[in-house]
């Protein structure tokens, strides 16, 4: 037993030391093409967002994306307590993980991806947009599709999406126009809150350009 503990350790230590995790702008090429074989269709990318393409042992097995949250689930709005008094506040220190293709079938890289993620696009995101992020949400849908690798790292699953969403027809597009509500897929909602670990590379940078934000941090963690 105790060999087996240690040889699965061995695979991680092996795994994660091969990853790298390396931004670039989603018209890049090598990410379009990847992207364009998610599952989910490629429609582009609205709002705050950080894209990656994830290397292992120098070559890239696919791509994994962060993106201004949703602005309203159900079940993401009671595993952060959004309501509408804190609403646009909250959804705006949320980062909701939009792609994620791996092509690449290794033990443990999918866990080992995420959790390298979160600690780097913690840092990306407020260097970029001068946020400090409260957590992660994912949505999942298709058949065979049950979030493994994210509870594999550790997010909670929070429940399902009610299936429709609101539409406003071509020429109108203004927050008060009339729309039309429409079904779409039911999708699995996944949620994670921003935990110390995830703080290691925004820790690094503060501590080494002297910015103090320990009150804030004491306040989410």
């Amino acid at each position: 037993m105790l060999f087996y503990f240690e040889q699965n350790i061995n695979i991680i230590l092996e795994v994660y030391y091969l990853l790298e995790l390396i931004e670039c702008k989603k018209s890049d090429e090598e990410y379009q093409k990847i992207r364009d074989r998610h599952y989910v269709p490629n429609h582009g990318t609205i709002g705050r967002q950080c894209h990656y393409k994830i290397y292992y042992n120098k070559e890239c097995v696919g791509i994994i994306t962060g993106a201004s949250a949703v602005f309203a689930t159900k079940p993401r709005d009671d595993f952060f307590g959004i309501h509408k008094d804190n609403r646009i506040e909250k959804i705006g220190r949320i980062i909701c993980n939009t792609v994620f293709r791996l092509e690449n079938n290794i033990e443990n890289l999918g866990t080992q991806i995420l959790s390298m993620w979160r600690k780097q696009v913690v840092l990306d995101w407020y260097k970029k947009y001068n946020i400090l992020p409260i957590g992660f949400e994912t949505f999942i849908y298709g058949e065979g599709r049950f979030g493994s690798m994210y509870k594999a790292d550790n997010w909670n699953y929070c429940g399902t999406t009610a299936g429709s969403t609101k539409f406003r027809p071509a020429g109108t597009g203004g927050l008060y126009d009339k729309h039309i509500r429409i079904k779409t897929n039911q999708k699995l909602v996944f949620c994670k809150k921003l935990t110390k670990a995830d703080l290691t590379l925004l820790n690094q940078y503060l501590h080494i350009n002297n910015i103090n934000l320990k009150e804030e941090i004491r306040k989410i963690i």
